[in-house]
């Protein structure tokens, strides 16, 4: 009799484990470990093995320092870390949809094995297939070293997406889904990487729709600003050539970062994608803008104050707003400054939390949306929803606090202090299950029960006790970003200005 455990992949047999009645496979291999003389370059094939490989334990988590007290420490670290993993309630033969999560971390922490990530109860429930991923990350995944030669590859982490995505379009039907019905769905850096995905010819035809979770569209450099923070972070950590460089211990490179960022005055936007003109040619907003994303279903979303917690002094160290406050502002013209300030007026000490919000995430994502409601279906949401604790904390319905409703595990990371003075009674549940329905039939039939956005209507889903339907920003609001300096960047090819004094 056949081990439903055990399944054949283009490199090899691999077993997993049946939990709760779902079959898990943890830390499976879809490339080679990127290291020695791979560091640096685009990932290869992973040798085929004989035999059947046990697929019981997650894999290594990129080398990273984890800013996140709440999320569990990373148990293995190593540049040998390019490994997914699988929840499916069957192996049947089954064709179900498949949700490709890409997990976020400001492009520097996180692993598709974190606990908030676990995927029984969505997969259980939801009858779906879920793929979570690991990535290069900081400066082995996101920094442009190709000024120093052959072998220096720009978008490394962003190419290791873009290979798992193949190894699933490969494989993923012997694990009980459909390789024709694949949604990539991210979360922050997660979401910005999924902006960035349909444009790029090596990703056509691994999937079919997309899903970003407070992604940050305009978050990617130029080539010249790439490589000029690549050059600067050589300088701090005081390597020199080549050679020094593919030699310097990752976990080395890892710990400087955090102190990196924070001296270039870039703070978290130091780590990110770049347009280098050949795996990514444009900025994803003007790339929808041309129709490039044609086809591609997208629904779009944000917490209602995703930078509440960088305003408290206790928590800023997780995300350094001066970056933000300094592209908000420094630029514009005083009366375009003004004019936005004051339109936040109406929300009284929420506001500056709001403003911030709106500028690093919404924004974005309503131009992105209203690119590309052009050439395809294209849905917004607003994750309005806080609890007790979130409310009196002042924090409200912060950055990430949607992600417990996709996956339904409200009892690890941030989602346990979101509930810790909340009874979760059946109000949440209800939202829960709303919120996860809604993403299991944009992935099951790429249709939602709401208003598509149309050009500059830009209706949103808010979620909260209870839910309704209003534009994802004020009109009032948000015409006052027109004739900015920051909506003519959103939409210019070469992107917003990031490096200070430019």
């Amino acid at each position: 009799m056949k081990d439903a455990c055990v399944v054949e992949t283009t490199y090899g047999a691999v077993r997993g484990e049946c939990s709760n009645g779902v079959y898990i496979w943890r830390g499976i291999p879809y490339a080679a470990a990127p290291e020695g003389a791979l560091r640096f370059q685009p990932p290869r094939p992973f040798e085929r093995w004989e035999g059947v490989r046990d697929a019981l334990t997650f894999g290594a988590a990129c080398p990273q320092i984890r800013s996140i007290t709440s999320r569990a420490s990373v148990d293995e670290m190593s540049e040998d870390c390019l490994t997914l993993n699988i929840w499916s309630p069957a192996t049947d033969g089954g064709k179900r949809a498949v949700l490709f999560y890409v997990h976020g971390g400001s492009f520097q922490e996180g692993s598709g094995s974190d606990k908030e990530y676990e995927g029984v109860k969505l997969v259980s429930e939801g009858d779906v297939t879920l793929v979570t991923v690991n990535y290069r990350l900081g400066a082995l995944g996101f920094v442009d070293f190709s000024f120093l030669g052959e072998g220096f590859e720009p978008n490394c982490g962003l190419r290791d997406i873009v290979f798992a995505l193949r190894w699933v379009n490969e494989n993923i039907e012997a694990f009980g889904g459909d390789p024709g019905n694949v949604t990539i769905c991210g979360q922050s850096a997660g979401a910005t990487c999924a902006c960035i995905l349909p444009g790029l010819d090596e990703a056509r035809g691994y999937f079919r729709r997309a899903i970003m979770m407070s992604a940050v569209p305009t978050l990617l450099h130029t080539k010249h600003e790439a490589q000029t923070v690549a050059k600067m972070f050589l300088d701090f950590v005081g390597i020199e050539g080549a050679d020094a460089l593919r030699k310097a211990p990752a976990m080395d490179l890892a710990a400087k970062q955090e102190e990196f960022a924070q001296s270039c005055s870039l703070g978290t936007a130091t780590f990110a994608p770049c347009v280098d003109g050949s795996f990514v040619k444009r900025f994803p907003t003007c790339a929808a803008q041309d129709g490039e994303f044609q086809g591609i279903p997208m629904l779009l979303g944000t917490t209602r104050e995703e930078m509440s917690f960088a305003l408290r002094r206790s928590l800023k160290h997780i995300v350094d707003i001066n970056t933000i406050r300094r592209m908000a502002m420094e630029s514009e013209q005083e009366e375009t400054r003004d004019r936005i300030e004051s339109a936040y007026g109406r929300y009284g000490k929420r506001g500056p939390g709001i403003m911030f919000s709106d500028f690093t995430f919404r924004m974005p994502c309503v131009w992105l949306a209203e690119a590309q409601s052009g050439s395809a279906d294209t849905w917004m949401y607003r994750f309005d929803y806080e609890s007790f604790g979130m409310r009196i904390s002042s924090l409200h319905s912060f950055h990430s606090c949607d992600v417990p409703f996709l996956f339904g595990n409200f009892k690890v990371g941030l989602a346990w202090w979101m509930f810790l003075l909340s009874p979760f009674k059946g109000g949440i549940r209800k939202l829960h299950n709303e919120f996860r329905g809604d993403f299991l039939t944009f992935m099951k039939t790429g249709e939602l029960p709401w208003q598509k956005c149309d050009g500059e209507d830009g209706p949103a889903k808010c979620y909260a006790r209870p839910s309704s339907v209003e534009q994802a920003v004020p009109l009032e609001i948000r015409h006052v970003y027109d004739g900015s300096e920051f909506k003519q960047w959103s939409f210019a090819e070469e992107g917003v200005n990031l490096l200070p004094g430019k």
